[in-house]
């Protein structure tokens, strides 16, 4: 369950809370219980804080990071502490954030001008993620057709590549992530409702 629900003063700051959380898992690499929330920006969905609590084969990835803007700064776990890149997102702040970004598909598939590059946190560094859309084509959701756009996921850090990710977005105005596959694992859009911030 992705959740963009409370709009609230953080540390003094007006902030947007973004949460991930499982609620059934029926093996890995999720558990129920797992969960990611990530205090972002509200205009700029650049991420302030990350907290990330999973089990099983994923519970090395726990910690919690704060982002400073003002310093483009990292702290995590007890003493970590690196440069980031300007605009540097966490995970959970790229899932929102890329639905704002110029994804349209190359017209010359051998010169893929319009690849989208990210600075993401993982784990103790930023990555450089590389974007790449491609043509709209049509998936099967809950038993209908529908139009989306398959992004491509690059990151430069070999196990995440491994996973060969890839996001397919609503080929309209909403860019809704319809379509999430990272190795064996598929997730897909069940429903969607608006909430209003509280």
């Amino acid at each position: 369950v992705l959740k963009a629900a409370e709009r609230k003063q953080f540390k003094g700051v007006e902030s947007l809370i973004l949460t991930a959380s499982v609620n059934e898992a029926s093996g890995e690499p999720f558990t129920a219980g797992d969960s990611i929330r990530a205090v972002v920006d509200p205009e700029t969905l650049g991420p302030r804080e990350l907290d990330i609590k999973l089990s099983g084969a994923l519970a090395a990835a726990n910690q919690t990071a704060i982002f400073d803007e003002k310093t483009n700064t990292i702290s995590f776990s007890a003493t970590g502490r690196i440069d980031a890149p300007v605009g540097t997102h966490s995970i959970l702040s790229l899932a929102y954030a890329m639905r704002s970004f110029n994804l349209k598909p190359s017209k010359d598939t051998s010169n893929p001008i319009n690849d989208t590059r990210v600075a993401v946190f993982w784990e103790n560094r930023p990555y450089i993620f590389t974007l790449r859309p491609g043509a709209a084509e049509t998936i099967n959701l809950k038993g209908e057709t529908v139009s989306a756009q398959p992004i491509s996921i690059t990151t430069g850090n070999p196990k995440l590549d491994a996973l060969n990710i890839k996001v397919w977005l609503a080929n309209d105005e909403s860019r809704t992530p319809l379509r999430i596959v990272a190795g064996t694992y598929q997730a897909d859009l069940i429903s969607s409702r608006i909430i209003p911030p509280r």
